[in-house]
């Protein structure tokens, strides 16, 4: 049997889809080379698609992108704070 395996590289930027022979699965592992894996881990999700991996690694990757939206606005927020800070001596001495 055929299955497609989606997994991110190295800090989760260089995405990926494989073809993987298997022996066989169950609804939660699939076996490759006598090895049993689980279908779906952190670095690892196995699919009986190559269009069903690669929806899945696109949904993942806007997330990541709304993710750093997010992050950005926060930063953003938090600089414009920072600059806006006044010094309560300087005002004293006035």
């Amino acid at each position: 049997m055929k299955k497609y395996v989606t997994g991110t590289g190295r800090w989760g930027v260089a995405a990926k889809i494989e073809v993987v022979e298997i022996e066989r699965e169950t609804e939660s592992s699939v076996w490759v080379r006598g090895n049993r894996l689980g279908k779906i881990t952190e670095s690892h999700v196995y699919h009986d698609s190559w269009a069903a991996a690669h929806s899945y690694l696109l949904e993942k990757a806007k997330g990541k992108v709304e993710y750093a939206r997010r992050q950005l606005e926060e930063h953003k927020s938090y600089l414009g704070n920072v600059k806006g800070m006044k010094n309560p001596e300087s005002a004293e001495e006035k």
